[in-house]
């Protein structure tokens, strides 16, 4: 009697999962949900679209499908099907608590499409690559105040537009009318042609997040009047593509590009910033569009814009613009650093500067661990040439505050100057306040929370606060944005090392750990930026921080479950932290 051997289906690999089309299906009704359902190299899922499938990885031998928040929706295993076809199939579970159905299964069958052996066009300007000046025109004004031949970049842009869309010109046609205009010499016209070619240059910088849907064998589409040889090195040294580039000065804008390229390219998909040429366009040739809008002002960016701060929301930007991680999770955390918690740095640091003018402090003292991100943008060259007081990283904890040692009163005082901020990112100040009491300092020790408990209104003479919000709806996802791998402060100590801080260690698990670590290197990253910016001529008033602040905050709540990693760590770390603390 011959024993029947069972037959382990192959577990499924990148290669395979991206070099095929796929019908979705839902079982066991026989729903076909899509006939184009691809894996992207990138990680995300294309040909196809709906929140609940939105990313995908590989985990061991199966294949998790993630929504648009990196939650797993759906864990997948390869099976045998007729005929012994290969084929995904798993139990939806939803991104929600009790969201799933154990009796739909989805399946993902290979079909006969070719959509995954199609290639995708990009455009490139607004696309791949983004201007730190936002506005073209300022490419033309930097050269004209570098150069200092007045009325250049007003004529420069009406030259160009005296020829657009009447006839196929480049940079040198346009110096030459420049040239011909009697507003410059021949000599002086090579000059300044160069210098806006190194303008252009030095404002371009890649786009992370797009650039990373860019396959090896896809193409750039672009308008563009700069020379070939010039927007071909943007494409290279800026995104790192190789890809074939074609280039004219309107040929989406006019339709008149896509005949060639459709007869040497099966395209599958073109994404652009530009809804007449890139969109429409696109769409008219039988090309499925796909509307890249990454590059506009965020709202946080234009709230900074409104708030009389457009320098800090063009770094803002350029922080945004330049993120990208394949993981969901770490990618929005990342995104939540740029959108929410620098530029509430930011906004904090011009308080505290204004806190510190009307105080007289010579010192600002910030509490660990929250203010440990905040404290190197205190500290920065930035912030010093506004005028920023001294700062000292404190090591303090509720603990600390209420022991009422010796030791830490020691600790305190000798990294005090003669008037003091007490400056904390959240929090209750009630610990802060007691402290201060109970050393007699209120004269020279000023607590100020950046985003405090509502209890702190209560008693607003005993501390100063930008923000009140609640901890579960605000201060929580603020503390876990402001994480840090250091311990908490858990007593002082005077030995043969001098005054020190024992702490014990946090609990993080392995990727709050991870988001920790890449949110201070982007953290770093924004700080080498902030000390090419020029401080504002005139601090924004107080009330002005304080509805900036109001605006930038209020996105939490839609934040919520893109953070639900973060916040339910930094939950499970502080009960942690309370209960020793108990002890």
């Amino acid at each position: 009697m011959n024993a029947v051997v069972a037959i382990s289906p192959p577990a499924p690999t990148r290669e395979w999962l991206t070099s095929r089309t796929f019908d979705f299906v839902i079982e066991p009704h026989d729903i076909t949900v899509s006939r184009t359902f691809l894996f992207h190299a990138s990680g995300s899922v294309a040909g196809y679209s709906h929140p609940n499938e939105r990313f995908w990885d590989i985990d061991g031998e199966t294949v998790r499908i993630l929504d648009h928040n990196g939650r797993p929706t759906c864990v997948m295993k390869t099976r045998l099907a007729e005929g012994g076809r290969l084929e995904l199939a798993g139990t939806y579970c939803g991104p929600l608590p009790n969201e799933g159905d154990a009796r739909s299964t989805h399946v993902l069958r290979e079909n006969a499409s070719d959509d995954h052996g199609k290639i995708q066009s990009f455009d490139l300007f607004d696309t791949l690559v983004a201007r730190r000046c936002y506005d073209p025109l300022e490419v033309f004004r930097a050269v004209e105040v570098k150069s200092g031949i007045a009325g250049f970049a007003e004529r420069r842009h009406l030259v160009e537009m005296s020829i657009f869309g009447r006839q196929d010109y480049g940079l040198d046609d346009i110096y030459a009318l420049l040239v011909g205009d009697g507003l410059v010499t021949e000599a002086a016209a090579g000059m300044l042609r160069m210098m806006e070619l190194e303008e252009e240059w030095d404002t371009l910088f890649p786009i992370q997040e797009v650039v990373a849907f860019v396959n090896p064998g896809d193409i750039i589409i672009s308008d563009m009047y700069l020379p070939y040889e010039f927007v071909q090195r943007i494409l290279k040294e800026k995104c790192g593509l190789e890809n074939e580039l074609y280039l004219s000065n309107y040929g989406k804008h006019q339709r008149k590009i896509w005949p060639d390229v459709m007869a040497k390219h099966a395209i599958r998909c073109h994404y652009g910033d530009n809804l007449h040429a890139d969109v429409v366009g696109a769409s008219e040739v039988g090309i499925q569009p796909m509307y890249v809008s990454i590059s506009k002002w965020s709202a946080t960016e234009t709230i900074l814009h409104e708030a009389g701060l457009p320098a800090y929301a063009h770094a803002v930007r350029r922080l945004r613009l330049g993120i990208h991680h394949r993981e969901p999770q770490i990618a929005n955390a990342l995104k939540a650093q740029a959108s929410i918690n620098i530029p509430l740095m930011i906004l904090g640091s011009l308080w505290i500067r204004q806190l510190a003018a009307t105080f007289e402090a010579d010192r600002i003292l910030t509490c660990a661990r929250d203010c440990n991100l905040w404290h190197e943008m205190l500290v920065s060259s930035h912030f010093a040439r506004t005028g920023m007081p001294h700062a000292r990283y404190l090591k303090i904890s509720r603990t600390l505050c209420h022991d009422g040692t010796e030791e830490f009163e020691a600790y305190l005082r000798s990294n005090m100057g003669e008037r003091n901020l007490l400056v904390d990112m959240v929090g209750t100040g009630q610990s802060l306040n007691l402290l201060v009491d109970r050393l007699d300092l209120r004269g020279r020790l000023r607590p100020c929370i950046l985003v405090a408990d509502p209890v702190a209104a209560r008693n607003p003479s005993a501390l100063d606060f930008l923000l009140l919000k609640d901890f579960m709806g605000y201060r929580l996802f603020i503390e876990a944005l402001n994480a840090s791998l250091d311990g908490s402060a858990a007593a002082a100590v005077f030995d043969q090392q001098g005054l020190r801080i024992v702490t014990q260690p946090n609990e993080f698990g392995p990727l709050m750990q991870r988001i920790i670590t890449l949110s201070r290197n982007l953290f770093g990253e924004f700080l080498v930026d902030l000390d090419g910016v020029l401080p504002p001529k005139e601090m924004p008033s107080i009330e002005t921080l304080q509805a900036a602040a109001e605006g930038i905050v209020a996105q939490l709540p839609e934040q919520v479950m893109k953070l639900q990693p973060i916040w339910s760590e930094q939950g499970k770390n502080l009960a942690r932290t309370n209960l020793i603390a108990a002890e």
